[in-house]
């Protein structure tokens, strides 16, 4: 993940605390002749907060995480003339995930696009991982990289 990431650890972004904040940027371009002539340009970028916990309830994920994905939705997703994508991944790593959480995070889905698509869009990833069974739960929007996690973690 370093090589693909800027990595910050003990990362705090207003009233949130995370044990890391991964960031990776990918811009795509298309040239005529030099770089003074694009053709056209387009970002994706990711954002992957990890916390750890030693309990996990849904007060806290109310009140806490999803608050946050909120703010990162509004406040992080920088919507330029090249924008096409930003994902924010929320992973949390705790000993033991509430049996309402199980059910209640595969409903989760949020997502934005910007003037109905033609500046791009935002997702939200939320990636719950129970150490204790290990146990991953997750939204669906985190179908595509679940492998990984298990990869790393399993």
């Amino acid at each position: 993940m370093k090589n693909q990431f800027n990595i910050y650890e003990n990362y705090k972004v207003s009233d949130y605390n995370f044990d890391f904040m991964g960031e990776y940027i990918l811009t795509n371009s298309k040239y005529f002749l030099n770089k003074k002539r694009v053709i056209w340009s387009y970002d994706n970028k990711e954002y992957v907060f990890a916390k750890e916990l030693d309990n996990l309830s849904i007060d806290y994920l109310e009140k806490n995480l999803l608050s946050f994905t909120d703010f990162a939705m509004k406040n992080l997703v920088q919507v330029d003339e090249n924008h096409m994508s930003t994902t924010i991944t929320l992973f949390v790593s705790t000993n033991h995930i509430d049996k309402i959480l199980k059910s209640k995070i595969p409903k989760i889905k949020k997502r934005k696009s910007y003037m109905l698509g033609l500046k791009g869009y935002s997702s939200l990833r939320i990636i719950l991982f129970d150490k204790s069974t290990n146990e991953f739960i997750y939204n669906c929007d985190s179908k595509d990289v679940i492998h990984f996690y298990k990869e790393v973690l399993l």
